[in-house]
């Protein structure tokens, strides 16, 4: 019986090499080079502002909200940590329609960098981005994501390989 279960083992765990299966080695996560996430800063250790930082980087939500309340709000995830790219969670509280504005991300740098922007407000914002980098499962990388006029409207962006990838949306009227 013990010979049974172990030949069965052996031939799952062969499986994908049967199969041509091919398992990539997680990569090594830098400050520098990217991505993004846990270990980006520190290689360990005691619990550090830094590995703080890279917690927020890839879970905007784990981190305070930053108020947004202006008509033409630029939102440049490079002005929050002296310099270096961070994640943000932006609720935007602006009275009438706010045109935000974010750049592009940066390939490699910026991967697995994580923004959400959402309003608190019912009015249709929009979010632009310089250029057309914004992949929202469509065959063209968009330019603009417009928000419906409701509270809670907004979207989760995560950058990957110089996009934006929409990772969540509520209320997203259309992508442009």
């Amino acid at each position: 019986m013990h010979l049974l279960i172990a030949l069965v083992f052996v031939a799952i765990m062969s499986l994908p090499l049967l199969l041509g299966t091919t398992i990539i080695a997680p990569q090594t996560s830098s400050i520098l080079a990217g991505p993004r996430g846990i270990g980006a800063r520190a290689a360990g250790g005691a619990y550090t502002q830094d590995c703080q930082q890279d917690l927020l980087d890839a879970d905007p939500f784990q981190g305070p909200p930053t108020y947004i309340s202006g008509s033409t709000d630029a939102i440049v995830p490079s002005a929050n940590v002296g310099g270096g790219h961070a994640g943000g969670n932006y609720v935007i509280k602006t009275a009438g329609v706010d045109a935000i504005t974010m750049p592009t991300p940066i390939v490699g740098l910026d991967d697995n960098l994580t923004v959400a922007i959402y309003s608190d407000t019912a009015n249709a914002h929009t979010i632009t981005a310089a250029t057309a980098c914004i992949a929202n499962g469509v065959a063209t990388l968009k330019t603009v994501i417009n928000l419906s006029s409701f509270r809670g409207a907004g979207v989760t962006l995560r950058a990957m390989n110089g996009t934006w990838q929409v990772v969540g949306q509520t209320g997203v009227s259309s992508f442009a």
